[in-house]
């Protein structure tokens, strides 16, 4: 990787955001660019991946450590809340809708532009409002046709930040040589079903209160009949990844051509249950068939296998086709939920893992993962295609015609199997639905079969006039215009069919026709249509400046009564004021210098169905039903629009003085400022309307924030060169506005935390129950005490907390507080580039995220059975000291007046920690043989030892504080961590060939 230093930065041409090929110098938005040499090629070897950390502003992060689940981006503001923040897509001039981007070949990344807000994205209209990430695939140069090979192996770990361990000490009833016994003193032994029997606490006896029993004090250790299990040990194992990837290109005059195959095989370190296997084959290939006429061909095939297995990180569900869905992961709660002397490697005593491990009141959710490794299969299979055309006819120096077709088609089947488990002894034992299944009534296993098809296909017809005054009219003004006007259209067709057999034998063959019954559980298809046309007027003046106008109107299917049209107006401007001084002290010191500022309005459309009634299809007998869904749709439902103001400023500084360090600054600095109209959501509305809630324009919302971008070069010698570029982001996003006023309740994927959108408030605001913090802590009339006066001396201050010194519990409100903005208060990177003589780089990549937080749910279930490593941790109480079992287990179930019942996992503030932390992301160093030594037809040898996520600075007490919970790309549904996988530690070795 080598990184531009100087004012060529700010002159690349770009393409995104303005339709044309245009000079960065003469934008007047902000469009950022990183070339595909500047992307770090991780073990995943996926785009979303690469780009955390380039992109100034953006919020791109990676929330689950699941092979194959896609990362969070949020380039520039929330503008929707059931629209999410993913951005717009694009390979080569065409919309992608159908196909991931994890799953496009990062080795064929050219380079890729982003747009980021509704300023710089306008053009595209009621789908711009997100932002638009655009790839460029590589096409052949002249000269003789080029090899390149490379070939990479890694070792994938967990991490693990905040040593997350459970309790390796205990307050259970032992004997005289600390074997646990049960109450009557009796030795306990695991059962054939591999669970334990009559576990009491040395105080309080067999019962699950008695964890708040102060005399109960976590001080023994697992050395006698019960042994220590590190469970994380067992489970997050040391996963691999490999690359292989050959490239021929080559181009002569007329022609060019890029041919590309890449293969990526990741095993999984969840007991290296399974593992992603994925191929690209993309060729890109142009011609001129006669002067000024050129067609071009892109293509991506894409083949995806994935073995994991269900509750291991599976493909599959419900929607999953739609791409906005984490792997199944739910057998990770269990065992983090598994009382550590339990071993979950240890079989029964009929040769099988148990189901869960259970020991009366405590592991109540247990569940050990070798038993969906042993009694499950996972399948997925997966296509994609990715196909555009290109025909160009430069009809003079005037006229410029363009059409491009693209369809992506992506076919996709997910198969979980669930084998027999009827003689298995943990599940017979315990029954009920205490074995792995979805739909299964009984343990007799089952087949879901999860079938998607998505294809989407756009048209783009655009015509060009250009102008220029001084060439064309012989007219001494150095004024040039391109006018611009396009017809885009858009069609998507999904189409999901869901169906299962229950009932298999204990026998092979295991296949639907084997099954005793089978049922169609799901059976959707989902149409949808956009077309709109673009007009876009461009005035340049010279290198002194430009203006840019026009609009962009978009039909759709999904619209509002009578599908009128959307409009979406824009408009920019910037100025070079040194141009007016050229050859000046200050222009020579200030060699580049803009200044720029834009308006534009975009959007975000409402679902395919979402104006229309819809009616819930059920079966009665032999016939069939329909009932009215519980949220009605609204005809008049309006398209969600974001309307966005920027300026910033481009610039260089120094470059001419031949200085060996800090020679020049190049840089660019961005503030926006965004109000989001007609957002839409679900509303309560009388039953006499015949529905209890409907979805409409509920929401106002606005957001704001700065971004900036420096490239220095540190040094710069006859061999030694270092450069360096940072990136900032900052952005916050609120409600202004809710139809009605009524707080919105929403519905989380991470848990049982509480989320609302609240007027004035930020979004994914957390709410919950607060700590008391002193002895006069009033409730939020700002008057009443919650220790009445004379009664402080029932409580003390413990870590920072009201404790009471009777029952040793923290003290929490009963009234509900906003708790926690997950949003960081800013986000950099800090890109390192240091070459020596062109043999030898070092190439390092820092990220700082700063202010975010996280609602440790993971830790929050560990507390309700004293499983966390925390309750081994002593305290001081009264003046006694010790590993109270009453007081940790007091932040799981207390709320004031209440020991537990209306406490128990409530929301609450001890939970919520400080996620912000300082990574190193990438670091990799490359030794390029065939610059020191001749090799024959060879003109690269570089073998390069790479390391991503290998070190982090945090105060997070979980895994990774990078990783959320909820559902990806959710506008709201961030901030908790609730037993997700985290982001794995990676040590790559590489070699790169070049012929």
């Amino acid at each position: 990787m080598s990184l531009v230093s100087d004012s060529r930065l700010l002159t690349e041409v770009v393409v995104t955001g303005s339709g044309i090929e245009t000079s960065k110098a003469k934008l007047g938005i902000a469009v950022e660019s990183v070339s595909g040499k500047n992307l770090p090629q991780t073990p995943t070897a996926s785009i979303d991946q690469a780009l955390i950390g380039k992109i100034p502003g953006a919020q791109i992060s990676s929330v689950s450590g699941n092979p194959g689940d896609p990362v969070n981006i949020l380039l520039r503001g929330i503008n929707s809340v059931q629209g999410g923040t993913k951005p717009l897509i694009m390979v080569d001039g065409v919309q992608v809708a159908a196909t991931d981007i994890n799953s496009l070949d990062l080795s064929n990344v050219d380079r890729i532009e982003v747009a980021q807000g509704a300023a710089s994205a306008s053009i595209y209209g009621a789908q711009g409002a997100n932002g638009v990430i655009q790839i460029f695939t590589k096409k052949g140069k002249k000269g003789r046709i080029a090899v390149n090979v490379s070939s990479s192996y890694s070792t994938n770990e967990f991490l693990n930040t905040g040593n997350v361990h459970k309790a390796e000490l205990h307050p259970y009833l032992t004997d005289a040589s600390n074997n646990v016994v049960d109450s009557k003193g009796n030795i306990l032994s695991f059962t054939d079903y591999g669970s334990l029997k009559g576990l009491s606490y040395q105080y309080g006896g067999a019962t699950r209160y008695a964890i708040q029993d102060i005399r109960n004090v976590a001080d023994k250790a697992y050395n006698a009949n019960l042994k220590y299990y590190d469970h994380f040990k067992q489970v997050f194992q040391t996963g691999s990844t490999s690359n292989n990837a050959i490239n021929i290109s080559g181009a002569s005059e007329k022609s060019d051509f890029n041919i590309s195959i890449a293969n990526n095989h990741n095993v999984t370190p969840i007991l290296k249950n399974g593992y992603i296997d994925r191929t690209n084959l993309s060729a890109n290939v142009g011609t001129e068939l006669f002067k000024g006429f050129t067609i071009r061909s892109t293509t991506q095939l894409v083949y995806t296998k994935n073995t994991l297995k269900p509750g291991l990180g599976a493909a599959g569900g419900q929607y999953y086709g739609l791409g906005n869905s984490l792997g199944n992961i739910g057998r990770v709660y269990g065992f983090l939920n598994t009382s550590p002397f339990f071993d979950l490697t240890a079989r029964d005593k009929d040769g099988n893992y148990p189901y869960k491990q259970l020991s009366d009141f405590v592991s109540v959710n247990a569940n050990d993962p070798y038993y969906n490794q042993q009694y499950t299969d996972g399948l997925d299979n997966k296509i994609d295609v990715v196909q555009n055309f290109d025909v160009n006819y430069k009809v003079n120096k005037f006229v410029e015609l363009d059409a491009k077709y693209g369809i992506n088609y992506r076919n996709e089947n997910a198969r979980w199997t669930y084998y027999n488990q009827s003689t298995n002894a943990s599940a017979a034992f315990f029954g009920g639905g205490n074995y792995a299944s979805q739909f299964a009534p009984d343990n007799t296993g089952e087949i879901d079969n999860w079938q998607y098809s998505t294809t989407f296909q756009n048209f783009l017809a655009t015509a060009y006039l250009r102008t220029d005054f001084q060439n064309d009219f012989h007219i001494n003004l150095p004024i040039q215009t391109s006018t611009q006007v396009s017809f885009d259209y858009r069609k998507n067709k999904y189409s999901e069919y869901d169906t299962y057999g229950v009932g298999l034998g204990l026998a092979p063959p295991y296949n639907i026709q084997a099954t005793s019954s089978q049922a169609v559980y799901f059976d959707y298809v989902r149409p949808f249509v956009t077309y709109g046309y673009l007009v876009n007027q461009k005035v340049d003046f010279g290198d002194y400046g430009g203006v840019t106008a026009g609009f962009r109107s978009d039909w759709s299917s999904a619209f509002g009564g009578g599908s009128t049209p959307f409009t979406f107006p824009h408009f920019d401007g910037h100025i070079a004021p040194l141009a007016f001084f050229k050859n000046s002290t200050l222009a020579n010191a200030l060699p580049y210098f803009k200044l720029r500022a834009a308006y534009g309005e975009a959007g975000i459309q409402p679902g395919a169905f979402d104006r229309y009634p819809v009616l819930d299809q059920q079966n009665l007998g032999t016939g069939l039903t329909y009932a009215i869904q519980p949220t009605s749709n609204n005809p008049n439902l309006q398209v969600e629009v974001s309307k966005e103001l920027e300026i910033g400023t481009d610039f260089t500084v120094g470059g001419n003085s031949g200085r060996t360090w800090f020679n020049s600054i190049s840089g660019s600095f961005t503030y926006w400022k965004r109000k989001s109209e007609n957002v839409i959501y679900t509303i309560s509305v009388p039953p006499s309307l015949g529905s209890t809630g409907q979805r409409t324009n509920a929401i106002n919302m606005s957001s704001n924030g700065v971004q900036f971008s420096l490239t220095l070069p540190i040094y710069k010698s006859n061999g030694l060169k270092w450069d360096l570029t940072t990136n900032f982001g900052h952005q916050i996003s609120k409600i202004d506005a809710i139809s009605g006023g009524a707080d919105i309740i929403l519905t989380s994927n991470a848990g049982s935390t509480s989320l609302a959108l609240t007027p004035g408030q930020p979004i994914g605001q957390v709410y919950g129950y607060k700590a008391l913090t002193s002895l006069d802590y009033t409730r939020q009339d700002g008057v009443t005490r919650y220790i009445k006066p004379g009664d402080e001396g029932k409580y003390q201050i413990v870590d920072g907390r009201v404790v009471d010194k009777t029952t040793y519990q923290m003290q929490f409100t009963d009234e509900v507080y906003p708790l926690m903005n997950p949003n960081p208060k800013f986000n950099m990177s800090f890109i390192n580039g240091i070459s020596f003589k062109d043999f030898l780089t070092l190439n390092f990549q820092f990220d700082w995220v700063n202010g975010s937080k996280l609602y440790n749910q993971t830790k929050e279930w560990m507390y309700r059975d004293g499983i966390s490593g925390d309750f081994a941790k002593p305290v001081t109480i009264d003046g006694k000291t010790g590993a109270f079992t009453a007081y940790w287990s007091s932040a799981y179930y207390n709320l004031w007046g209440s020991l537990r019942g209306a406490g128990n996992n409530a929301t609450k503030d001890f939970f919520v920690e400080d996620a912000s932390f300082v990574r190193l992301r990438n670091i990799s160093l490359a030794f390029d043989v065939a610059k020191i030594v001749k090799l024959p037809y060879l003109n690269k040898c570089q073998l390069v030892l790479t390391g991503r996520n290998i070190l982090t600075f945090t105060k997070y007490s979980g895994y990774d504080p990078e990783i959320s919970s909820g559902s990806p790309n959710s506008s709201f549904d961030r901030g908790v961590d609730h037993s997700t996988l985290p982001n794995t530690k990676s040590y790559q070795v590489g070699l790169n060939i070049g012929f």
